[in-house]
Order: C-alpha cells, then sequence, then structure tokens
C-alpha cells in the first residue's frame, strides 16, 4: 500500500475536482487520455494530490463508472416511479432528457465508447440499458399497458431518444422544432394523444426555460 503524505494546502482538492477533470478527458479524448499525470498537470496539482483520493487510476475509472450510473440511470429511474399520471410521466422524461444538467448524453457517450474496448464495461452498459428499460417499462404497465406493449414502448421510446444522441441530431434541430413535433411523438410512443392544454403549458416551460439559460 503507497504511502501518501497530506498534500500541501494548494494542492488540495476534494475527490469530485478530479472526477470533473477525468470525465471532461473522458468526453473530449476518450478513456486512454484519462491519466494521473495528465489530470495533475491539467489541475495544476502533483501526481500526490491524486493519491490522496484514489488508491490507483483503476479506482478512478471506477468512480467515473459510478458517477454515469448515479446520474444517468438514476434520473431517469426516479422520474418515471414517481410520475402521477402518463402525460406527467412521458413529458418529465422529455424534460429530463432535455436537461443535459439532470442527463448528460456526453458522458453517456463517452462512457458506450469505452464500452467497446471494455467487455466488462460493456456488460454494466448493458445492464444500465436494461434498468432504464426496465423502469419505463413498468411505469407503462402502471397506466394500463399490457406487459408485452408496455416493453415494446419502452424500448421503442428509450432507444430513439439514445439514438438522437448517437446521431447528434439536436445540433440540426432548434428547441422551436423539437417542440413542434411535441404531440406526434408523444402519439407514437404512447398510442394517445396530448391535452392541448398540457402541451402548451410544456412547450411553454421548456422554451422559457432555455431562453433564460
Amino acid at each position: 500500500m503507497q504511502t501518501v503524505e497530506a498534500p500541501a494546502k494548494q494542492d488540495r482538492l476534494n475527490r469530485d475536482d478530479w472526477i470533473a477533470a477525468a470525465l471532461t478527458l473522458l468526453v473530449e479524448s476518450g478513456i486512454d487520455a484519462v491519466q494521473i499525470t495528465v489530470l495533475a498537470r491539467n489541475l495544476g496539482v502533483t501526481r500526490g494530490s491524486f493519491y490522496w483520493h484514489f488508491d490507483s487510476r483503476d479506482a478512478l475509472l471506477n468512480a467515473l463508472i459510478a458517477h454515469w450510473k448515479s446520474l444517468n440511470t438514476n434520473v431517469m429511474v426516479d422520474t418515471v416511479a414517481g410520475a402521477e399520471s402518463l402525460d406527467d410521466g412521458i413529458l418529465a422524461l422529455f424534460s429530463v432528457w432535455l436537461d443535459h444538467k439532470r442527463f448528460d448524453p456526453r458522458i453517456d457517450q463517452a462512457i458506450r465508447n469505452w464500452s467497446r474496448h471494455d467487455a466488462g464495461l460493456r456488460e454494466v452498459v448493458q445492464e444500465e440499458d436494461t434498468a432504464r428499460v426496465r423502469a419505463i417499462s413498468t411505469f407503462f404497465a402502471r397506466f394500463g399497458y399490457d406487459a408485452t406493449e408496455a416493453f415494446i414502448r419502452a424500448r421503442v421510446i428509450y432507444f430513439t431518444q439514445m439514438s438522437y444522441y448517437a446521431l447528434d441530431i439536436a445540433h440540426e434541430e432548434t428547441m422551436e422544432q423539437r417542440m413542434s413535433y411535441l404531440d406526434a411523438y408523444f402519439r407514437c410512443f404512447t398510442g394517445l394523444d396530448l391535452q392541448p392544454g398540457t402541451a402548451e403549458r410544456f412547450r411553454k416551460m421548456l422554451l422559457v426555460g432555455e431562453r433564460m439559460t
């Protein structure tokens, strides 16, 4: 076990600082770029500061995976679990996917790219996809869909959104364009019509929020 002295005062970054810096590298340059020396240089500290928080690079990589699961999977599961109506749940899910502070698609894609070269991580990604689909399927079932239809609708809505990120379609559409498709998407995903008043409130909420950011 390596003995690590407490870092100097100016070097006292917390664990989250290292995770955030590593996530930035992962998103921008891929997993091979996430190296202790590079991170220390980017943060302006010594390598010893890293070992104050992590035993090894593998420990940091495990922390990145845990952060991704906590951020991107948990928010989806919690959102649909707490929905009081079908409309509320679907629109809340849409809202999560549009808010990159709650669901970060860049991290999701970076983790998936990493998993193409790591069989163990690939299994973890598959487990997370399964958990997300299961949560949405359970949500549909709560509002009257039979098990098979709930599962298929969950897969359709989830994999459509993941493909949207993978193809980077967001850069080709304004928020106004995306909101113009709201009723059609809702009908496609649920087989039902969205109430006009509900749709209008949702559009206004997102468009006003976008202008304020």
